[in-house]
């Protein structure tokens, strides 16, 4: 019987390999959504501090060492790392865009032995001039859209998800379906698919307790 020393994923020439690396910045959030878990381990916690900005840095140069070690044992064609942003919320975090110009400054030296692709994943509740500032640091955006947020967040993840699109970054949106603004969710996705923005609707997960998750006959037709 043959034995092998590891196994490798079959080369898929529509989707590269990629070494993933996900990096949650903060556990901070500027939500509170209902469906969300707080606490350390769960989706946010609000009353954990965010990190330090050179714990940031530090923590940059360890991933890129790693990264760095890991793609010597690859061969060329599949030497490509995704570093991807998430929280809690990314872009919450107070030096975000420091964070992401040292990612584009510490990446210079190894630019020539292996390519990186920054993403984030942000529910893009964020002041417009500092988003215009990050944009060019991120090659990727996944965003979601929360509908227990208020009507002005709202109206600025709209006017957010046209600044990234209208830049030509690739942005794709993942919308939870809430029962309880389930309209509001339909609405937006189709002002997403008007606009362009490829889009997810995704039915919310739910543990025995979660009765409040509980879709409707005419929701559960709709999501069919």
């Amino acid at each position: 019987m043959i034995e092998f020393n590891s196994l490798e994923p079959a080369i898929d020439p529509a989707n590269k390999i990629t070494f993933l690396i996900d990096w949650e910045l903060t556990k901070k959030c500027n939500l509170d959504c209902t469906y969300c878990p707080s606490g350390l381990d769960q989706g946010h916690d609000n009353s954990y501090p965010h990190p330090d900005l050179d714990k940031c840095l530090e923590a940059i140069d360890f991933m890129f060492e790693y990264a760095n070690l890991y793609m010597q044992t690859k061969p060329k064609a599949v030497k490509y790392v995704v570093l991807n942003l998430y929280g809690g919320e990314a872009l919450h975090h107070p030096n975000v865009l420091e964070v992401l110009q040292a990612v584009h400054e510490k990446y210079k030296k190894y630019k020539d032995k292996w390519t990186l692709t920054v993403t984030t994943t942000t529910n893009l509740i964020i002041k417009q001039t500092k988003l215009e500032k990050i944009v060019p640091f991120i090659d990727e955006f996944t965003i979601s859209y929360h509908t227990e947020s208020t009507p002005v967040q709202q109206q600025w993840f709209r006017d957010n998800a046209l600044v990234v699109k209208n830049s030509g970054t690739r942005v794709k949106c993942v919308l939870p379906l809430y029962n309880k603004h389930f309209n509001n969710s339909v609405d937006t996705l189709g002002w997403l698919e008007s606009q362009g923005i490829r889009t997810l609707a995704k039915q919310l997960d739910r543990g025995a307790d979660d009765t409040h998750l509980d879709y409707s006959p005419e929701q559960i037709k709709w999501i069919n």
